[in-house]
């Protein structure tokens, strides 16, 4: 049951849906799947253009050529399905079947130069062409060496024969191909570096940010809640009530905790409260001082060593200077309050 509910849902899948899920299952970075269609790539273009040579659509029809094709059909085809079977890597596929191809490619040279058969110097060009190509696509599936290998052999063997053959028309081309297979070569080398350098640092920025969430215990919604809420001056109740619905029990907690800290050692001392409630009074500020620690009525008497109904009093006077619903509790209102007052000066001051 449960098989036939994972085919169905794999027949409503899109092609499009089907490569995405392909690549994502056989690597595992942006650049090892940019590795695998590239080498995906190369694989559809051998079995094309070498399928519609035998067929007899294009490239030399003899006996020797031919056998040289099928030989690169079947290297191609082997190192596909190893790499299917998860036994070779998109680069190392690569690499072999970019080899075997040069092999052939110096065989066609040497039949081609004693043979000679029809438009025998347009097929020295086309196959040394089919070489710069497999240097191409080596160089976009940032292999290491095998360019330069590859490089090396085809303008040995091409240089061979053009030497041997004496034609001008092939001379003229030599500079071509070994300048640019050289900048390929020099380029490719640069850009596997530079893509080398970049998978290092993003391996070390994501150590870092695991180690950085581990070591405050939030995740990354949590964090963007934070930096999103500390970025706004004037943040609005529904701000505030966003940003606690993205965070954790556990984090909501810590987060109240923190606050209160913050404000015990930096808010809660006569000269701040007198800095931010100038209206108050000394005994006044000495009453609020206690009630923000959360001292209690009778606390409070013995602390200042006054009467309830002086408390009272002051509490009550507090209320008229300060605009305090008296529905309302007193020191939380003071709390949001010396919370507001301390972070407008700060905003102000920078």
């Amino acid at each position: 049951m449960i098989l036939t509910q994972t085919a169905a849902h794999m027949l409503h899948h899109t092609p499009l849906e089907r490569v995405k899920n392909f690549l994502n299952s056989r690597s595992k970075t942006t650049v090892e799947r940019h590795q695998i269609i590239v080498y995906l790539l190369h694989s559809a273009i051998v079995v094309i253009v070498i399928a519609m040579q035998l067929m007899g659509l294009g490239g030399s029809q003899e006996v020797m050529p031919q056998a040289m094709s099928i030989v690169h059909l079947t290297a191609c085809l082997t190192a596909l399905t190893l790499f299917f079977a998860r036994r070779v890597s998109a680069p190392m596929a690569l690499s072999v079947v970019a080899l075997v191809s040069q092999v052939t490619i110096v065989c066609r040279f040497i039949y081609f130069s004693h043979v000679r058969p029809d438009h025998f110097l347009q097929l020295i060009i086309l196959n040394q062409m089919v070489s710069l190509m497999a240097v191409v696509l080596l160089v976009m599936c940032f292999v290491r060496y095998t360019p330069s290998v590859v490089a090396a052999i085809s303008l040995v063997a091409y240089g061979s024969v053009t030497a041997y053959l004496k034609e001008p028309a092939l001379w003229k081309l030599f500079g071509f191909f070994l300048g640019v297979e050289f900048l390929l070569c020099v380029l490719g080398e640069l850009l596997r570096r530079n893509v080398q350098h970049v998978q290092t640092e993003n391996v070390y920025l994501h150590h870092r940010e695991t180690a950085l969430m581990r070591a405050v215990r939030l995740n990354e919604q949590e964090i963007e809640a934070y930096l999103c809420m500390s970025s706004n001056n004037r943040p609005l109740p529904e701000d505030t009530d966003r940003l606690f619905a993205m965070l954790k029990p556990t984090s909501q907690r810590n987060l109240i905790n923190a606050v209160r800290l913050h404000l015990k050692n930096h808010l809660t001392d006569d000269d701040s409260l007198a800095r931010h409630l100038p209206t108050l009074t000394k005994s006044e500020v000495d009453v609020c001082n206690l009630i923000l620690q959360g001292k209690k009525r009778g606390e409070i008497c013995r602390l200042l060593d006054k009467t309830e109904k002086n408390v009272d009093v002051v509490r009550t006077h507090v209320r008229k200077k300060l605009n305090v619903p008296t529905d309302q509790d007193l020191q939380k209102f003071l709390f949001n309050l010396l919370i507001e007052k301390e972070y407008l000066n700060k905003g102000e001051r920078k």
